[in-house]
């Protein structure tokens, strides 16, 4: 009898966490529907009652529900103080318009970021939760941005969120245990993002930081990175990957034309670094790191030809023939791939232009046929050498 009925208080529980979210969805909505309608129609105390009571409300429905044994009651305790949180920060919006004159953006959303932070600070310390987390530490984020924008300028908001961001980094790295990779998630979004806002101030200088942070955060994604390292590791990936596309292609355009060796030198460095963290032993993971270190290493060589084709067609050889090299070291034969392709276009690019004319094409095309050829050799003589260490080493396994 009592298995027959055990499914029904989970039933039940389902059915309140369902309409405990419909609820504080609509009080929320509500809120905002009158802030955007009718607003400018109530009285300060109105607006203060309105505000404060939907966030009590919410927020003592959080603190009622105390079971943290059951997954659901956590998610709705957090939703509903994230509710209660959205609240404080409308009622953290009618106060600054009133007292604290926030008519102008930055002081508005200092006012309302430090309301947030606050009422997720207290919700957090109560009950440590994820959404708490992200809010709490994203907000505070926000304010420091905002207050340096309303002292000096958007390069200094862009340059204090930057900072903010490379403090989480550092204490989910070196301190903080259970959550590191909620923190350090946000630090990489933080640098990332404040980057990208400086170079509204800052073009040039900004956009590079932003490039080397999204960098620094794929070669963190590659390292050791202790308790949570895999959540971790997919956070880094995630906002390196969408941090470089976002900073990359603006910081090439923006120096290309000026300085296009001194930028695809950066570029260069940075794989050069990423491929010898795939070679000792700070990687996790090091014929991927080596593999994509290689392939940004010519990406700057090329770069470098958008101001001196002399300089990028000697430079992509000498950085090809360094990797088809290095890829001789088992288990990183992709680095030689990369490195042949990287002679497949760089000495056709070099006979190009330093031998001008009609005639070059044939000479062009003999020429990569003998590098197709000998990549095919190279590869082959690789591939056997490899084959052959995995036997001798099996063979001693098996002796011992």
């Amino acid at each position: 009898m009592s298995s027959s009925l055990s499914p029904r208080p989970r039933r039940v529980a389902a059915v309140a966490e369902g309409l405990a979210y419909v609820g504080g969805m609509l009080g929320v909505i509500g809120l905002v529907l009158f802030a955007v309608r009718s607003w400018s129609d109530f009285s300060l105390f109105t607006k203060l009652a309105l505000a404060g009571l939907t966030a009590s409300v919410l927020g003592f429905g959080g603190l009622v529900i105390s079971d943290d044994r059951e997954p659901a009651a956590i998610r709705l305790r957090q939703f509903l103080w994230l509710g209660s949180t959205a609240c404080v920060g409308v009622f953290a919006a009618v106060v600054g318009d009133e007292w604290f004159d926030a008519a102008q953006d930055p002081r508005r959303v200092i006012v309302i970021a430090v309301g947030v932070a606050a009422a997720s600070g207290v919700f957090w310390w109560w009950r440590n939760g994820v959404v708490q987390h992200v809010t709490g530490l994203g907000s505070l984020a926000v304010a420091f941005g905002a207050a340096a924008h309303e002292l000096w300028n958007t390069g200094a908001a862009g340059t204090a969120v930057w900072v903010v961001g490379v403090t989480y980094l550092w204490v989910a790295l070196v301190y903080e245990k259970e959550g590191n990779w909620l923190t350090g998630t946000l630090g990489g979004i933080a640098v990332v993002g404040g980057a990208i806002y400086a170079s509204q101030e800052w073009t040039g200088p900004a956009l590079l930081v932003g490039v080397a942070s999204a960098a620094s955060l794929i070669f963190l994604a590659s390292m050791f990175i202790g308790p949570n390292e895999g959540a971790l590791r997919i956070g880094f990936t995630i906002v390196g990957i969408a941090g470089m596309v976002q900073t990359t292609p603006p910081a090439i355009a923006h120096y290309a034309n000026d300085a296009g060796v001194n930028t695809g030198l950066v570029i260069s460095i940075i794989g050069g670094l990423l491929v010898l963290a795939g070679f000792s032993d700070l990687s996790i993971s090091g014929n991927v790191t080596t593999t994509i270190g290689a392939v940004v290493t010519l990406v700057g060589a090329a770069v470098t030809g958008v101001e001196s084709e002399d300089f990028a067609t000697v430079y992509g050889v000498v950085l090809a023939v360094l990797l088809v090299a290095a890829g001789t070291v088992p288990g990183h034969i992709l680095v030689s791939v990369a490195g042949l392709i990287g002679l497949v276009a760089f000495i056709p690019w070099g006979i190009a232009h330093f031998f001008p004319g009609d005639d070059r094409a044939p000479l062009i095309v003999l020429v990569v046929g003998v590098l197709v050829a000998c990549s095919g050799i190279w590869l082959r003589w690789l591939t056997k050498r490899g084959v052959r260490r995995v036997r001798i080493s099996s063979s001693d396994s098996a002796e011992a």
